[in-house]
Order: C-alpha cells, then sequence, then structure tokens
C-alpha cells in the first residue's frame, strides 16, 4: 500500500490515486454533518459572488460557508459543525464555500480518483472505504497564513491506522485540542467548534464528491 501526506494548498500536480481530503477545523467535519441532518447533497462552490448567484437562481438552496472563519453575510449558516449540530436539513440542498478545504477540492478534483471528505465524524466508514486500497493520498487543506497542525495529526493517524498500526484515537484528539489549530478556533470565539470537530463516528457514511456534488454512500 502506498499513502502519501499530501499539502493540498501548496502542490500543483495531483495523481490517480483515491484521495482523502482533510479540514478538520472545519470543512470536512460540517460537510458530512450536513448530510448527517439529513440533506439531500452539498453543492461546493467556489467563490462567494457565485454562491449568491446559485442562490438567486434557485431560492429553495441553503447557503453555508465561511471567508477566513467569519460567516459570510446573509447566509443562513456559517462554517461551523456546531451550529450545524442543531440545524434541521432534512431533504435540503446546500451550497457551501470556504477558505480553505474547498479551495483544495477544487484544484483536486480536476485529476483521476476518487474524492472523500472526512473527519472524526466519519473516520472509520471513509477508513473501511479505502483500506484495501493501493493508492491513497491525504489531503490536507492547511491555511493561507500557515500550517494546519490539526490536519496533518489526523493525516497521520489515518495512515498509522491503514498501515495497521494500533491507533489509539483518542490521543490523537488530544493533541488536536492542544494544536495551533484549536487556539485559533479560541481567539477567532468559535471554541465550541473544536469538540464538534472532535466527536468520532456519529456518521456511518462515506462521504464522496462526485458529478459536482458531495454525497454520502
Amino acid at each position: 500500500m502506498n499513502i502519501k501526506i499530501i499539502d493540498g494548498r501548496k502542490e500543483k500536480d495531483f495523481d490517480g490515486s483515491t484521495k482523502i481530503l482533510i479540514d478538520i477545523f472545519r470543512s470536512t467535519t460540517t460537510i458530512p454533518l450536513i448530510l448527517y441532518k439529513g440533506a439531500r447533497f452539498v453543492i461546493p462552490v467556489r467563490t462567494v459572488t457565485e454562491t449568491r448567484k446559485l442562490k438567486n437562481k434557485n431560492p429553495e438552496y441553503l447557503t453555508s460557508g465561511e471567508r477566513f472563519g467569519i460567516r459570510i453575510p446573509g447566509f443562513n449558516y456559517e462554517n461551523s459543525p456546531y451550529s450545524i449540530m442543531n440545524a434541521d436539513l432534512k431533504d435540503r440542498i446546500l451550497l457551501f464555500t470556504s477558505t480553505n478545504g474547498i479551495k483544495v477540492l477544487f484544484k483536486i478534483k480536476e485529476y483521476p480518483g476518487d474524492i472523500y471528505i472526512s473527519s472524526f465524524i466519519n473516520f472509520s466508514a471513509t477508513y473501511e472505504a479505502v483500506k484495501n486500497l493501493e493508492n491513497i493520498s491525504l489531503i490536507v487543506s492547511n491555511r493561507p497564513d500557515g500550517k494546519s497542525d490539526e490536519d496533518y495529526i489526523f493525516a497521520n493517524m489515518f495512515k498509522e491506522k491503514l498501515e495497521g498500526k494500533n491507533v489509539n484515537i483518542e490521543e490523537y484528539m488530544n493533541q488536536i485540542r492542544e494544536s495551533h489549530g484549536a487556539k485559533r478556533l479560541k481567539i477567532m470565539g468559535a471554541a465550541h467548534d473544536i469538540e464538534s470537530s472532535l466527536t468520532l463516528d456519529i456518521y456511518n457514511h462515506r462521504v464522496i464528491y462526485q458529478d459536482e456534488k458531495i454525497i454520502s454512500i
């Protein structure tokens, strides 16, 4: 098995391996939670302007997202696992845009290979889906202002699990609680999203990008 951890922001070219997109704080946690709360699917959108245009054409769609951690004015939801936990999204369609995770998604979707959206929320479901594959790339979203250490912690945990090592998930969660990314969320006033992002396996479904949508299977 060939497993790579790749910086999704810096890397310019990607191969045909199966890709697992990781943005623990918060996109790849928020998106599975949206589906867990009953949404039909999520449409990732590159820009705020494009999101608004799609919303105007489809008033029944809901909007969710952020820019540099800040909720976008007029959007129904921010990019917040905590807020999504309390939302009723049954049978809804959500437009979703973010600073990091979606930016990287639009890079890797141009290359062959399945794309999984993963976090602690659906860790086991993702692991079961890919554990027997030969080539896997763990794509870390990172941030424009530097390394997202929380994403690398998760990616290393996933890699060790795939390699058959004995993984203590709680130890990795504790590392993330002490990470720079967690401190950053606290400074932003979003500390409530830390524990919401560290909820293990409440969604037992694979979440994939397919045909311009993010769906669960």
